[in-house]
């Protein structure tokens, strides 16, 4: 059962808008049957009978399985992004809060932790379709935000040029930092492994110790 801070993901990217009652059902069935059995083995009419609507109700509003597929997804590819970095960002000089190496990334990824728990169910159907649909992947290229690529290659730049991070090309730290942390979230989320606080505190410890200059 889809919680309510999933439900919050999707109004606070405003994709509840202009959405009927009827059609709110039909999304969180979907979420639920999706995440229970995968989008591929999944049907129009499982998701109608979970929602308690007919079928076609389905199909007027978001046409067909992977219009409600892109529905679910749409909403992640624009919360994905990490808010540590927009605050990051905002602050010149370096943010106190970030002062070592150490407090950014402990930052970075307890807030992507906080945001798995919260939206368990949406990142399963979103990852298990990124890793296994070569037409999601170029569609979440596609949705990324420009300023996405632009904060994350200022921040990273500044954290070097203040001495704080080892001097390699930022598409080599964003790429390790992905391996440690997507790792960690694609065992939780597919896996059933756990995200237990030492677990997190021995990822922050080596990536610093990793990234360090």
């Amino acid at each position: 059962m889809l919680k309510g801070t999933e439900l919050k993901l999707f109004a606070d990217t405003h994709a509840l808008d202009g959405m009927t009652d009827k059609q709110v059902k039909i999304l969180l069935a979907a979420i639920d049957v999706f995440a229970a059995k995968g989008y591929a083995n999944a049907s129009t009419k499982e998701i109608a009978t979970e929602a308690g609507v007919a079928e076609g109700n389905i199909f007027s509003k978001f046409k067909s399985k992977r219009g409600l597929l892109n529905t679910i997804i749409q909403p992640v590819t624009k919360a994905i992004f990490p808010a540590v970095l927009t605050d990051f960002k905002e602050h010149q000089p370096l943010n106190p809060k970030f002062m070592t190496l150490h407090s950014f990334i402990e930052a970075l990824v307890t807030d992507r932790v906080q945001f798995v728990r919260d939206n368990a169910a949406v990142l399963k159907i979103f990852v298990s379709e990124v890793l296994y649909s070569n037409e999601v992947r170029v569609e979440l290229v596609k949705q990324f935000p420009e300023s996405y690529w632009h904060n994350i290659n200022q921040t990273l730049t500044q954290l070097k040029e203040n001495h704080l991070m080892i001097n390699w090309p930022n598409t080599e730290i964003l790429k390790l930092m992905w391996a440690v942390v997507g790792g960690m979230v694609v065992g939780y989320l597919l896996f059933d492994q756990t995200l237990a606080s030492q677990e997190i505190t021995h990822i922050i410890t080596a990536l610093t110790k990793a990234l360090a200059r």
